[in-house]
């Protein structure tokens, strides 16, 4: 695999003296809080040998001692730092291997300090790296073409949408509003009539559109926009091409976070190619009450 074994493991925490942080490739964008006070030194130790000039350190004005050595780093706040707000950290190590650096953020304390921090690496090759990330990539396509194989398999869609077109449920059974009618933007599909429903998770916009086009036209993905900015991504159905003249509803499906969240939004869909997109707007949700569940 490519994958070097650790020459150390942090013990558990009642055993060790000071802080333990154990450096892994998955962990590349973390930064790990570490508590300074004027006055008092902290100390980091490597296990791995650091370049020279491999230390980036944000407002180094704040601190009386920062040294860096072949393994350890020594730090020192002044006794009357200008500013309590955290400060940054970087330290980067002298092989090629990954991680290639480590990041810190510092927090400033009256009193209280680590004194003592121990960094155990555990690092990996480029190659090793390359390979796992190919890996990744083949099994991600060979999940993407099962889920097509399976989505083919089905007459209807999954979550709410599946429900408003199976019939077990309908409009009436949900918090549901009807929407006005307004030509999208694009002369690609003509809009008859949409609506739009809404739980604390999800939201629901049904629009029945005709393809005004000469080819057929197949929704390959679909996103809602809000006002601020905010972007839902969508799936639709079906998932079929939509022939030339023929009238059909689109059900574009949601995950949403914010139950208090209506809008009004711009529905956007568009084809794989993205040549031909279609935009809707005035897209607005029903208002939902805080206690509700679902």
């Amino acid at each position: 695999m490519g994958v070097s074994a650790p020459s150390q493991m942090c013990p558990p925490p009642e055993d060790v003296e000071g802080r333990c942080i154990e450096l892994t490739v998955g962990a590349l964008a973390e930064m790990h809080e570490v508590q300074l006070s004027p006055g008092l030194v902290t100390t980091f130790v490597f296990d791995s040998d650091v370049r020279p000039d491999g230390m980036t350190l944000e407002d180094s004005g704040r601190f009386e001692v920062a040294e860096l050595g072949k393994h350890t780093l020594a730090l020192m706040p002044v006794e009357n730092p200008r500013s309590e707000k955290p400060g940054a950290l970087t330290v980067c190590f002298a092989d090629d291997a990954a991680p290639a650096c480590v990041s810190f953020r510092l927090l400033m304390h009256p009193v209280m300090a680590e004194r003592q921090v121990r960094v155990l690496r555990h690092p990996r090759s480029a190659s090793s790296l390359e390979a796992e990330l190919r890996r990744t990539h083949e099994e991600n396509d060979r999940l993407h073409a099962e889920l097509a194989r399976l989505n083919a398999g089905r007459d209807a869609p999954l979550g709410l949408a599946g429900m408003l077109v199976s019939g077990v449920a309908d409009e009436r059974g949900m918090s549901c509003v009807p929407g006005d009618t307004v030509q999208p933007l694009g002369s690609v599909l003509i809009t008859a009539e949409f609506s739009t429903c809404r739980t604390s998770k999800r939201a629901i916009v049904r629009v029945r559109v005709r393809n005004n086009s000469e080819t057929p036209w197949t929704a390959h993905g679909a996103k809602l926009v809000g006002p601020k900015g905010e972007a839902w991504r969508g799936s639709v159905w079906p998932e079929e091409p939509i022939p030339p003249s023929t009238l059909v509803d689109l059900f574009i499906e949601a995950r949403v976070e914010d139950v208090r969240t209506e809008g009004p939004f711009v529905l956007k869909l568009w084809e794989a190619n993205g040549s031909r997109t279609v935009r809707l707007g005035r897209v607005a949700f029903p208002v939902l009450g805080t206690g509700t569940a679902f």
